[in-house]
Order: C-alpha cells, then sequence, then structure tokens
C-alpha cells in the first residue's frame, strides 16, 4: 500500500507528499518521541523504528482483529509494514526525533483512513451497492 504524504519532509529532492498533517503536540506524536527518544534510533532498521512506533501509538489497546482467516497479518503488523514504505522513501535517520514522529504518526492515521475506506467499499460490493 502507497501511503501519500502532504508535509515536505526529508529534502527538498525527496519531497513525501502527506494528506495527513499531525500537530507536533499530538499525544501519539509525544508516545513515538518517548518511544524513541531515550535509544539511538537512528542505528535501528525502519522496521524496528515502526514496530516501536505503532506500540507506542496503540498505547496497550488491542487493534481489532481483521475478520475472516486468521492466517492474515495483525493490523498492528499491517500498518507496521506500511510505514517501512515511508521511510523507505525519505532519509529518515536525518529528521528529528520530533520530526520523524509527527511523520510515522501521519501515515499511520493516513493508513488506518485507508483501510477504513477499504472496508466500506468492501461491505458495498458485497452488498451489492457497490
Amino acid at each position: 500500500m502507497t501511503i501519500g504524504i502532504d508535509i515536505d519532509w526529508c529534502f527538498a529532492s525527496e519531497v513525501i507528499p502527506m494528506a495527513v498533517t499531525v500537530a507536533a503536540g499530538d499525544a501519539r506524536v509525544a508516545a513515538v518521541r518517548a518511544a524513541l527518544e531515550p535509544f539511538a534510533w537512528q542505528s535501528f532498521t525502519a522496521e524496528l523504528v515502526c514496530r516501536r512506533a505503532v506500540a507506542a501509538m496503540d498505547g496497550g489497546q488491542a487493534f481489532p482483529r481483521p475478520r475472516g482467516s486468521r492466517n492474515r497479518l495483525s493490523p498492528q503488523e499491517e500498518c507496521s509494514g506500511a510505514l517501512v514504505e515511508v521511510l523507505n522513501g525519505c532519509r529518515w535517520r536525518s529528521l528529528t526525533v520530533g520530526g520523524l514522529s509527527q511523520l510515522l504518526v501521519g501515515a499511520a492515521q493516513e493508513w488506518h483512513q485507508e483501510q477504513v475506506w477499504f472496508d466500506i467499499r468492501l461491505g458495498l460490493l458485497l452488498d451489492g451497492v457497490g
């Protein structure tokens, strides 16, 4: 899944357009920042950064289990995978921890909105409306 981003992050040659803008004071941004800041996060893999970010945003609350087969990835794993794609698209290690936290929260929020719309469209198709 490709996530578009409307904030001019990273570098002039690397603009990631993001449709979801998140305030620096957002509680989820603070949670992600707190999960990364004490560590040398620049040395982490994108996968580790994203897993920590998703866990911090989750705040201990479980995501709803997907309907259907139990062989699917969990919503946390799917979100983390989408965030890895975002990080692979820019030089995220050059961002501040605050900037990285905003980027990850905005991308996760956009991923969640895409999932909700997908479920709505799928429901309409299955109901024969779409």
